[in-house]
């Protein structure tokens, strides 16, 4: 074992000057696999939904959208994503009474402000929520306590885990991502959503960034259509792909019209 670690350490360099940060990070997760006794093969779960209910409507392009104060809903083909932080307005259990419906809740950490633990979770008893296992205050030993007594479906993520959801015809992927190059801290969540060869990558961070860090993040994550970026009262926007994206972009508040997005044949 010792000997496989000192190996992969060698070539760590090597690999990040040929192949980049990208391979970087697989080859992270293969040591990291080598230090747990072996790598975790498939996702840490897998959810299946009914998609019966889905109308002919909803199979079109995808839009995200603000639902409350801090809170954002993400639709695609009949999924539908709903992303914000544990101290944002619109968590609490009066604001959730006011929530659109959804299959799925990403709960990212409390950055900033008030944090009432899972309790407001109560109000939506069942809803999957997806939480960051190893960041304060939303530790894994938390999440254990709190989904008995939220009777919220908890499911916390380390770094590198993922939860695969199916509904009907599309499917979804959440990553636990880490940092810039060298980060061991879950630093945001990838949703790839996808319908037969088109996806689309949104990446929800769990940290406010800084203009600088925001503007990198199209070359630290290249496959990512998109940001979703936190904040207590209006998230923010910033396109990774296409005419908006580039080294001078600059994040756009969410508003309630939202940002029509399509999926993309790769």
């Amino acid at each position: 074992m010792g000997r496989i670690v000192a190996y992969a350490g060698a070539w760590r360099q090597r690999v990040a000057q040929a192949y980049g940060w990208r391979a970087l990070g697989v080859l992270a997760l293969l040591v990291l696999g080598c230090r747990l006794g072996g790598a975790q093969v498939g996702p840490r779960y897998v959810l299946a939904l009914d998609g019966a209910d889905v109308s002919p409507a909803a199979r079109g392009a995808g839009q995200v959208q603000l639902a409350g104060k801090g809170l954002a809903l993400i639709s695609f083909q009949g999924l539908r994503i709903l992303a914000l932080g544990a101290d944002a307005e619109a968590y609490s259990a009066e604001a959730m009474a006011h929530w659109p419906p959804a299959d799925l809740l990403v709960l990212t950490p409390a950055a900033s402000g008030r944090y009432d633990g899972f309790a407001p979770l109560s109000a939506r008893s069942g809803l999957p929520v997806i939480v960051a296992a190893d960041l304060h205050p939303l530790g894994a030993a938390a999440a254990t306590g709190a989904q008995a007594a939220s009777g919220a479906a908890l499911y916390p993520l380390q770094l590198w885990d993922a939860l695969h959801l199916n509904k009907g015809k599309v499917s979804l992927r959440v990553t636990a991502l880490p940092g810039g190059e060298g980060s061991a801290e879950l630093a945001g969540f990838m949703l790839d959503m996808g319908s037969g060869r088109a996806t689309y990558r949104l990446y929800v961070s769990c940290l406010p960034l800084t203009q600088g860090e925001a503007q990198a993040l199209g070359q630290r994550l290249p496959g990512a259509d998109l940001a979703l970026l936190p904040d207590r009262q209006v998230p923010q926007l910033l396109a990774l792909q296409g005419q908006l994206a580039g080294a001078n972009a600059l994040p756009a508040a969410l508003t309630a019209a939202g940002h029509h997005f399509k999926p993309v044949r790769r």
